[in-house]
C-alpha cells in the first residue's frame, strides 16, 4: 500500500512510525510542507531570538529520518490534494497518487477574522517559514503587538523582548492563558510581564489592523488605536478547506496537531516564558472540581507555586520562577503519590 503523509511538524514522525510498524513492506512518501524537514514548533520563540538554530529545531526528525526510510518530499510546494481521485498535485503540476493520506498540516492557517490581517507586518507563531519571514521584517520594527491567547504567544513576546522590541501583549481577559489558568495566576503572569517592561492590553480584543499595505497601527474593540508596525496571532486554524471533498476513505486520516485545537485539561508538562520567566505547569491548572489548592507566593522575587489536589493524589502543578521545584512537583504528579495531609509541606 502507498500511503501519503502530509505536514511538517513533529507530530508527523509518530504517524510514519505506526505505519511501518503496521505494514513494513508499505511505501511511505513524506511531503513537507514548508520544503524543509519536520521540525518543533515550539522551539519557534526560541528560534526566533537567535537562542537555536533551525538544525536544532529538526534534530528529531533528522534522528528519525536516519533509521526510518520514508520518501522524503521537501522540494515541491502543494497546490491540492484530490482526495477523489487519490493524488496531489504540486505547483508544478507534478502529480504523486496514493492508496492512503495521512495529513497532519497543509503547510497553510486560516488567522483570526480581523480586518486587515492581510497587511505587510501580520505574521502566526506556528510556522518556520513564518518565522523566516519575521526575522527579516524585524530590522525594521520598533513595536510589536502580539495577541496571546496560547504559550506560544507568550514566548514569541518574551523573544522579541530580549531582542529590545518594545512589544504589546493583548489579552482578552483581565490576567493572562486564560484557558489555561486561574485568574489568580493569569494576573500574576501579567505583572511579571510588566515588571519586564512589557505592556499587556488585559480585558481587550483588536478590532482591527490599520495601515496602507503595511501595518502602521492596531484599533481595539475599545475605540483605542496603538501604533505598531508588526501584529503577531498565536490563535490559528489549520487551513484543510482543499480536503472538502467528501470523499475520504476509511484508511485515511486527517491528524491536526494539538496546537490547533482547544486547550483541554489536564496538561502534558509545559515550561514557557524565555528569559523573561521561568513558567512551568501540568496537569490540571485551575481548581478541579471537588478539588482543593495550596499556594505559596514570594512577593519581592516572584515565586509562586500552586498546587491542586484531587481525593489523596496531586492533580496539577503551576510554578513560577522556581525551576528547582519543576521536576519534583512533576514526579509527584506522574506517580500519584499520597499527599494526604501532606499538601503544605510539599509545595
Amino acid at each position: 500500500m502507498k500511503t501519503l503523509v502530509v505536514g511538517n511538524s513533529l507530530d508527523v514522525l509518530p504517524v510514519i512510525q505506526n505505519i511501518f510498524n503496521h505494514d513494513k513492506d508499505g511505501q511511505v512518501t513524506l511531503f513537507t510542507t514548508e520544503g524543509v524537514l519536520p521540525y518543533d514548533r515550539s522551539l519557534l520563540p526560541d528560534f526566533l531570538a537567535g537562542t537555536t538554530t533551525e538544525q536544532q529545531i529538526c534534530a528529531a526528525s533528522k534522528i528519525f529520518l536516519e533509521t526510518h526510510h520514508p520518501k522524503l518530499v521537501t522540494n515541491e510546494v502543494l497546490a491540492r490534494i484530490s482526495v477523489k481521485r487519490r493524488y496531489l498535485t504540486t505547483e508544478k503540476k507534478i502529480q504523486m497518487d496514493y492508496d492512503r493520506l495521512v495529513v497532519v498540516d497543509t503547510g497553510q492557517l486560516i488567522l483570526p477574522l480581523v480586518k486587515g490581517h492581510q497587511r505587510t507586518g501580520v505574521f502566526d507563531s506556528w510556522r518556520l517559514s513564518s518565522i523566516k519571514a519575521l526575522k527579516k521584517h524585524l530590522p525594521l520594527t520598533d513595536s510589536v503587538t502580539v495577541i496571546v491567547s496560547k504559550p506560544q504567544g507568550l514566548n514569541m513576546a518574551c523573544a522579541l523582548s530580549h531582542l529590545k522590541k518594545e512589544v504589546t501583549v493583548v489579552s482578552m481577559a483581565a490576567g493572562l492563558l486564560p484557558d489555561i489558568f486561574d485568574e489568580e495566576s493569569g494576573l500574576l503572569l501579567k505583572q511579571i510581564l510588566e515588571g519586564k517592561g512589557i505592556r499587556v492590553m488585559s480585558e481587550n480584543t483588536v478590532e482591527e489592523i490599520l495601515g496602507e499595505g503595511e501595518v502602521k497601527a492596531v484599533k481595539f474593540k475599545s475605540g483605542k488605536v496603538l501604533a505598531c508596525d508588526t501584529v503577531i496571532f498565536d490563535e490559528a486554524r489549520a487551513d484543510i478547506r482543499m480536503l472538502s471533498e467528501p470523499t475520504l476513505t476509511d484508511k485515511d486520516e486527517i491528524c491536526i496537531e494539538e496546537c490547533f485545537k482547544p486547550s483541554v485539561m489536564p496538561f502534558a508538562p509545559v515550561h514557557f516564558g524565555q528569559n523573561v520567566l521561568d513558567g512551568f505547569y501540568a496537569g490540571w491548572t485551575k481548581l478541579p472540581e471537588g478539588g482543593r489548592e495550596f499556594l505559596k507566593f514570594d512577593g519581592p522575587q516572584n515565586i509562586y507555586r500552586k498546587i491542586y489536589a484531587h481525593g489523596d493524589h496531586l492533580a496539577g502543578v503551576v510554578v513560577f520562577n522556581a525551576p528547582q521545584d519543576n521536576e519534583r512537583l512533576l514526579g509527584i504528579l506522574q506517580r500519584q503519590d499520597n499527599i494526604t495531609g501532606r499538601e503544605e509541606e510539599i509545595i
